[in-house]
């Protein structure tokens, strides 16, 4: 039996960016270790910085929150989350789709139930919010988040293709 504390989850805003890096880095290490699509990768020094960007821009979007979940008082994951205000072009949506942006964990925090809860928390409060459809993207060669997204209902629609550089000739 651990001696390890029931896992808190809390909703938090732009406030907890700080929180983020480390957690967001677990992930790039993490994509690293997969592959990154064998593509070239950026420097890990320049990832977070990239990534914090990305944050700051949707935390001025309403309706955007990060579920933060800590483990012995110490965060162990978080999941970004948004919302998409237009339905879908192609495919029978709700008018609002909620956007899990990223899910990322510690790599002593994966495989114990944490990412469940984090996406158990984070659909209720899109949900919550007014998204009745649900979506976010897997890394291409990152099996396991994507049987994982599978368990719970989603499937998959489309594939994102990137070139680095001019076209071949």
């Amino acid at each position: 039996m651990s001696n390890r504390e029931v896992p808190t989850l809390t909703i938090r805003g732009p406030e907890c960016l700080d929180t983020l890096g480390p957690l967001w880095l677990a992930l790039f290490d993490h994509h690293h270790s997969i592959g990154a699509a064998s593509l070239p990768e950026i420097d890990r020094s320049e990832s977070w910085p990239r990534r914090r960007r990305i944050y700051e821009d949707l935390f001025q979007k309403p309706d955007t929150f990060a579920v933060i979940v800590e483990q012995d008082s110490r965060p162990v994951g978080y999941a970004m989350c948004h919302m998409q205000d237009y339905p879908d072009d192609t495919w029978q949506t709700t008018d609002r789709i909620g956007i899990i942006e990223t899910l990322s964990l510690l790599p002593e925090a994966r495989g114990q139930g944490a990412g469940t809860e984090l996406m158990d928390v984070a659909e209720a409060e899109l949900q919550r919010r007014g998204a009745g459809t649900m979506m976010t993207a897997v890394m291409e060669g990152n099996d396991q988040a994507r049987d994982f997204y599978l368990r719970r209902g989603m499937t998959p629609t489309v594939t994102y293709l990137m070139r680095l550089g001019p076209r071949p000739a």
